[in-house]
């Protein structure tokens, strides 16, 4: 039998936006996916970049901010969007929830 966890449990089910609404996605049905609490809350409103496009606008950003700009000038959109795919994979996520899972049973909540 599956064990129904609610919040604050990490495992809790929580509804998770595909592309996050800061990031323009809709509020729709097709833009949201059943997935932990721990890991919704890890993911946060960051999105992870799709194509060297998307990096680039990034990085156009970053230049317009005077203390960003020399680190942005030595950004480079494809190592960027490799490394935006590496921090949202979903092992690094599974590796993050089995963190909190352990701390949350260690505190006996």
């Amino acid at each position: 039998m599956e064990q129904a966890y609610q919040h604050p449990d990490p495992r809790s089910p929580s509804i998770d936006h595909v592309r996050t609404i800061a990031a323009g996605g809709a509020d729709t049905r097709g833009n949201v996916r059943l997935t932990h609490w721990g890991c919704n809350h890890e993911r946060n409103a960051s999105t992870p970049l799709e194509a060297v496009e998307e990096a680039e606008a990034q990085r156009a950003v970053l230049l317009r901010i005077p203390a960003l700009q020399a680190f942005a000038e030595s950004l480079k959109a494809e190592d960027m969007v490799r490394r935006s795919q590496a921090f949202h994979s979903p092992e690094r996520y599974r590796a993050k929830l089995a963190r909190r899972v352990e701390r949350y049973e260690r505190e006996g909540r």
